[in-house]
C-alpha cells in the first residue's frame, strides 16, 4: 500500500483528475452528503453508523483500486483514514483531503469529460 497521507484540496483535485479507477469516499453525514458531494462518491457516513457498520462498508469497497477519503472540514476524516488503512491493506494507494473538498471544481471537470 502506498500511503499518500493528507492532501491539500488543490493537490487532491489534481490527484482526483489524474488517478484512474479512483474510489472517492465521503465520510460525512448522510445530510451533508445529500447537500453536496463529488460525482460518483461513495458515502460512508461514520457519524451515523456503529463501528461495526462502518467496518462492513469499508470492507465492501472495491479491491485493488486507489482510495481518497474526505469529510467537510478535514476534522473527522483522519480517523476514517487510519481505520481504512488497517482494514484494507489491499488498497494500492490511500489518501485524504485535509480541508474543504473542492466539490464544484471536480464536478465541473467530470461534467466537461462527458
Amino acid at each position: 500500500m502506498k500511503d499518500l497521507g493528507a492532501m491539500s484540496p488543490e493537490k487532491a483535485l489534481e490527484y482526483m483528475k489524474t488517478t484512474e479507477n479512483l474510489v472517492i469516499v465521503d465520510v460525512a453525514s448522510r445530510t451533508n452528503y445529500a447537500r453536496k458531494h463529488f460525482e460518483r462518491a461513495v458515502n460512508i457516513p461514520i457519524e451515523n453508523l456503529s463501528s461495526d457498520e462502518e467496518k462492513e462498508l469499508y470492507l465492501k469497497l472495491p479491491k485493488g483500486r486507489p482510495v481518497i477519503l474526505h469529510c467537510r472540514l478535514g476534522m473527522i476524516v483522519p480517523g476514517a483514514y487510519r481505520t481504512l488503512k488497517q482494514l484494507r491493506p489491499d488498497i494500492p494507494e490511500i489518501s485524504y483531503i485535509d480541508d474543504r473538498p473542492p466539490f464544484d471544481e471536480y464536478n465541473e471537470w467530470v461534467k466537461s469529460k462527458k
